[in-house]
């Protein structure tokens, strides 16, 4: 069974944990290489919101 990753904000370990480009830099800066991070869904949605 594959090990489940943790949101790098609240810490959570479940089925919307995913790595992505960082969503706060990618809407600012969306011509620019990203950083990855792994954020769950709503973790993911707040940072785009933060932009």
């Amino acid at each position: 069974m594959a090990k489940k990753k943790r949101c790098e904000t609240c810490g959570t370990k479940d089925g919307t944990v995913q790595t992505m480009p960082d969503p706060f830099t990618a809407a600012l800066y969306p011509d620019e290489e990203q950083e990855e991070v792994t954020l769950c869904e709503l973790c993911s949605i707040a940072r785009f919101e933060e932009s």
